[in-house]
């Protein structure tokens, strides 16, 4: 008899995390019901999906925590864990449960007046899990602002804060809602960003560009091509961007995509070989 499969939302969102959570909020805000809120969001997990529990226990927050905006924020970045260890040369999302943070932060400071405060603490947040759903809802109320901002981030520190500027313009982010922004518009960012050291922010560049082949394979393969020739970017790593961007293509037996990703495979070879 095998044993019963746990689905990743059991796996991710568990009493024990959001208990977590709430103690740390506690340590922050003594003021936060703590068992409350616990009891509120866990009633509803059997019922939830994995994108509707992060929904729900924003929710739960919003009703939980003080009513002014900056704050409740102030109160949730503060009561964060260490920030992934920013030397690493590659990492994951972090952990789902922060996840609720930055949906709080969208939902209620995306105006004018908080853009610049609400940006720092998705910062901070995006260290902890990332914020590539967060982000869009400014982009799309605030496109001009937010793009310079994540502009200055593609030279952040932090490799996760890196990686948000690709991933969060993607044109095709799974699960998160279309942007309203033309699907080119992360192009400047990605020009920073093809030649990061870390590869968590070069998987990003390159699942971007992979969603602009699906629109228009010709940007994505220019850009590619002038990637390879800027001479930025050491010959095996820009071979494996450039396999990871094209693959669509590749798996469409497109000619040129073809053509480029076999020569930046002679190119890695020569490379290696040479050493």
């Amino acid at each position: 008899m095998t044993a019963a499969r746990i689905l990743l939302k059991d796996q991710l969102f568990t009493r024990e995390k959001v208990e977590l959570m709430a103690g740390e909020i506690v340590s922050v805000d003594p003021a936060f019901r703590r068992d409350e809120f616990v009891a509120a969001v866990v009633a509803r997990f059997p019922e939830l999906e994995l994108k509707a529990r992060i929904d729900w226990i924003a929710t739960c927050l919003e009703e939980n925590l003080p009513h002014d905006f900056r704050r409740a924020a102030g109160v949730l970045v503060r009561s964060l864990p260490a920030a992934a260890d920013p030397a690493l040369s590659d990492g994951d999302f972090g952990d789902f449960i922060y996840a609720p943070y930055a949906e709080y932060i969208a939902r209620r400071g995306c105006t004018v007046a908080d853009l610049e405060f609400s940006l720092a603490a998705l910062r901070e947040v995006t260290t902890r899990f990332s914020a590539e759903f967060a982000i869009r809802r400014f982009l799309d109320a605030f496109p001009d602002q937010v793009l310079a901002a994540l502009l200055v981030w593609t030279e952040d520190e932090h490799y996760h804060v890196r990686r948000l500027c690709s991933e969060g313009t993607r044109p095709r982010l799974p699960w998160a809602r279309n942007l309203t922004l033309p699907y080119d518009v992360g192009i400047p960012l990605l020009d920073r960003l093809f030649a990061d050291p870390t590869r968590y922010v070069t998987r990003s560049v390159a699942n971007h560009v992979n969603d602009i082949s699906k629109k228009d394979p010709n940007l994505a393969l220019d850009t590619l091509e002038r990637w390879r020739a800027s001479g930025r970017r050491h010959p095996r790593e820009m071979g494996y961007v450039v396999r990871h961007a094209a693959r669509t293509l590749v798996r469409a037996d497109h000619p040129r995509a073809l053509d480029i990703v076999s020569s930046s495979l002679v190119e890695a070879r020569q490379t290696k070989d040479a050493k």
